[in-house]
C-alpha cells in the first residue's frame, strides 16, 4: 500500500562521503528524489545510509532534522471506513544526536507521538498507529516534535530516524 516504506530507493550516495544527502522541501523541488515521499515542510530532511549511520532496517533511512519544519508524507489508497495499522521504526542515526527525540505520526484523523531517548549511538524501536480511513485516499505524515543538535559540535541539526514504514489492513474492527 505504501511505496518505498524502507527508503531503499532514493538519491545517489557519493562514494566515501559520510554526511548523507539533504533532500529539499517541495517548495524548492516539485519532484522528490525520494520515490513515493514528499518533503512537505520548510526545511530539508537527511537521507542516510547504513555505511555511515545506524539504520533500523535495510540500507537507508530518513533523519528528520528541523523539528516541525522537517516533515515527510505520502498519500496512499485506502478503503473508506476500513481500519489500518501504520507501523514504523523510530531511532537515532548514531550521529551523536543525544537526548529526547519525538516523532509525530499522522494517518487520516489518527495521530501518535512516539518518544525516543537517544544516547547518540544508534538504536530504534517500533511503533504502531491504528486508524480508520475517512476516504479512498489517506495522507501518512511524519515530523519531529523537537529541535535537536549533535552533542559533539552543538551546532549541527539532527533528529529522529524513520524507517521500515508499512500500512496494512486490520481485520478486527474494534478500533474506534
Amino acid at each position: 500500500m505504501l511505496k518505498n516504506g524502507g527508503f531503499e530507493e532514493g538519491p545517489y550516495f557519493i562514494p566515501n562521503a559520510s554526511w548523507g544527502v539533504l533532500i529539499p522541501p517541495n517548495i524548492v523541488d516539485n519532484h522528490s528524489p525520494l520515490p513515493g515521499w514528499m518533503v512537505e515542510s520548510l526545511k530539508a530532511v537527511k537521507y542516510i545510509d547504513s555505511d555511515h549511520f545506524v539504520v533500523p532496517q535495510g540500507k537507508s533511512a530518513v533523519e528528520l532534522l528541523a523539528g516541525r519544519e522537517s516533515a515527510i508524507s505520502q498519500v496512499i489508497r485506502t478503503i473508506q471506513g476500513k481500519v489500518y495499522a501504520l507501523t514504523f521504526a523510530v531511532g537515532d542515526a548514531g550521529d551523536s544526536c543525544q537526548g529526547s527525540l519525538m516523532v509525530e505520526a499522522y494517518a487520516g484523523k489518527g495521530s501518535l507521538m512516539v518518544p525516543y531517548e537517544s544516547q547518540g549511538k544508534g538504536g530504534s524501536k517500533r511503533a504502531v498507529l491504528l486508524f480508520t480511513a475517512a476516504s479512498n485516499r489517506t495522507r501518512v505524515m511524519f515530523l519531529s516534535s523537537y529541535y535537536n543538535t549533535r552533542s559533539d559540535d552543538m551546532a549541527s541539526l539532527c533528529g529522529p530516524v524513520i524507517d521500515d514504514v508499512r500500512v496494512v489492513g486490520v481485520r478486527n474492527k474494534q478500533h474506534r
